[in-house]
Parts: C-alpha cells; structure tokens; sequence
C-alpha cells in the first residue's frame, strides 16, 4: 500500500494528511472514507460542490488508479471542492 501525502482545503485552513492507497484502488472507491475520517477530526472541506484532487497542475480521474496517472508515491495531491455555478 503507497502513502501519498493529500492537503485539504478545509474551512479552518490547509489541512495535511498521509493516506494509505492501494495501486490498484481507485480515488471513487477511497475518498468517501478519507473525507469521513477527516470530518470525525473536526475538518470539512471548504465550499459547496463535488470534491476534486489534483496533482501535478491536473485534475485526476476518480475511475483510475494513482500510479496508472503518473501518481507516485509520497506525491502531493490537494483535494478541495468544485464550485458548482447555479
């Protein structure tokens, strides 16, 4: 299992963690747990809309594994929301 290093954009400020993730896991299947185990810590993701995680300038595909985008481990990935235009 690879350890990444994921910056929250949380209400209170940045918000850093090191998440375990499978290879062969895919960001769907593990973001619902990671952002519920960051709520339980008292930390919600700052805005309204769908959570985002971006590397390396790009915004990653939930439907494929890290390491199938180029995502090695201990990267930084940065999760924070999409704002959702009404």
């Amino acid at each position: 299992m690879a350890k990444y290093q994921m910056y929250f954009d949380t209400i209170t400020g940045e918000s850093k963690f090191n998440v375990d993730i499978d290879d062969e896991e895919h960001l769907d299947q593990v973001l619902e747990e990671i952002l519920y185990d960051l709520r339980e810590r008292g930390e919600i993701l700052r805005g309204d809309g769908e959570p985002q995680v971006v590397w390396n300038g790009q915004s990653l595909d939930f439907a494929q594994p890290l390491p199938g985008q180029g995502v090695r481990p201990n990267d930084v990935l940065r999760v924070s929301t999409i704002a959702m235009n009404g």
